[in-house]
Formats: structure tokens, sequence, C-alpha cells
């Protein structure tokens, strides 16, 4: 039986996905990590930079395409979104269209589990600020999406959300949760958020979706493979 290949571009500062992929791929689907330069300005990732990675992300993922993938996953929730209304959806048409694979990115997965996990009043927690929060929130409202609320950290370096660990994210949700929420989000492709999935749907008894969840899950479903994941929240426990 051929073993599901997926191919996946992060960003050059990421030090939290490769982890999740390690700790979350399921043994029979062989991964494989592309990076993609994220430039900084004064030392700050802008909207500039993001959208700059959005352009060259085709091109990048060339390099993926030569390895004959199931499926590729462009993994970064803040270039997915960079390029105005609908770029998402639009980016993963016209990769899936160019490079001749099924294609996803982390915007666009999001989406799609939230809306297979039936989300509704979503709490969204974005670690950036509200520049960057409200592009998301207006993506997701423009998918149809319910945003009860969307609560920005206000970290400036994204390697040093990534040192975050768990506990804090989990307190930091319980400590925004409110009686009207009814699902969490917690964006970013470069935080600890997987691993608090689990922990905090039991919890809070409500749907949990993170960037890295939900891009795993939606490029496995793109590459065709159908399964279960302990421990990755409800959105990988299986139909």
């Amino acid at each position: 039986m051929k073993r599901v290949r997926i191919g996946i571009i992060v960003p050059s500062l990421n030090t939290i996905a490769e982890d999740d992929f390690r700790a979350y791929c399921p043994p029979d689907v062989a991964y494989h990590v592309h990076r993609i330069r994220l430039r900084k300005e004064a030392g700050r990732v802008t909207m500039d930079s993001l959208t700059r990675a959005w352009l060259e992300a085709i091109d990048e993922a060339g390099f993926l395409k030569d390895l004959s993938p199931d499926a590729i996953a462009f993994n970064c929730t803040g270039a997915s979104v960079a390029h105005g209304k609908g770029c998402d959806t639009a980016l993963a048409v016209r990769m899936s269209e160019q490079l001749g694979v099924p294609s996803v990115n982390t915007m666009t997965a999001i989406k799609q589990a939230l809306g297979f996990l039936r989300a509704s009043s979503i709490l969204h927690v974005c670690p950036f600020s509200d520049e960057f929060s409200r592009v998301e929130r207006e993506s997701l409202q423009e998918a149809g999406l319910q945003v009860q609320r969307t609560v920005s950290l206000g970290f400036t370096d994204a390697k040093v959300a990534a040192q975050m660990e768990p506990r804090e994210i989990t307190e930091t949700v319980l400590k925004q949760v409110d009686d009207a929420t009814g699902a969490v989000l917690l964006s970013c492709a470069n935080v600890r958020a997987f691993e608090a999935a689990h922990e905090l749907e039991t919890t809070l008894g409500m749907p949990v979706v993170t960037s890295n969840q939900a891009m795993l899950w939606s490029v496995l479903q793109a590459a065709g493979w159908r399964g279960s994941i302990a421990g990755a929240g409800r959105l990988l426990a299986g139909n």
C-alpha cells in the first residue's frame, strides 16, 4: 500500500510547527518541510512581510512538488490572509492548479475545521497586535463564521510568542472564556497551542481549534488519509 506523503511550507522563523508534526502526524504518513523566508523590517514582521511570503508561496511550493506529495500545505496563518479579501481561498486554488497537487493553507484549514465542528460564538485568540488579529477576524467573518470576540495578546516577536508554555496558553484562554463562548480558535503556527487543545476541550466542553491542528487535519484530508489521532482534540478524533 502506498504511503501517504505530505509537503509543508513553514516560515523561516518558525520553531514550533515541526515539533507539532513530530508529535501528532500519524506514523503511516511521511511529512516533508520546506522553509520560506519571512523577512523582518526594523526587527519586526510586518503585514508587508507576510504579503511577500503569500506572493512567493507557489514558487516555494515547487520545491515540495518535486518529491511528488499527495498534498501540500502553506502553514502561516498571517500570510494566508495578508493579500486582501479572499486571498486564502485564492492561494489554495492557484497553488492546486499550478502545481497539480491538492493544496491548502492555514486559514482555509481553520475555516474548514471550524465548519466541520459546527463552531459558533468563537473566541479568537491571536498572539499579535490588533493590526494582525483584525485581518484574521475579518477573514473568518467573511466566510460566515461567528466570531464572538477577538483577543490580541500583543506580542511583537513570533519567536517570543513561541516561548509560551501550553499551560500559559490554557490559563490565558480560561481567563477569556465567558458564558457566551461556544468555541475557541488559537491562531498562529508558531505557538504551542496544539499541545493545549485536548486539555482545553476537556475542561471547557467545547471545540478548540489551533492553527497547526487545523492545518494537519486539512492536509491529511486533502491527501486522502482517514483515521484518528489520540490526544489531538476532537477535530482529529475521527468520524
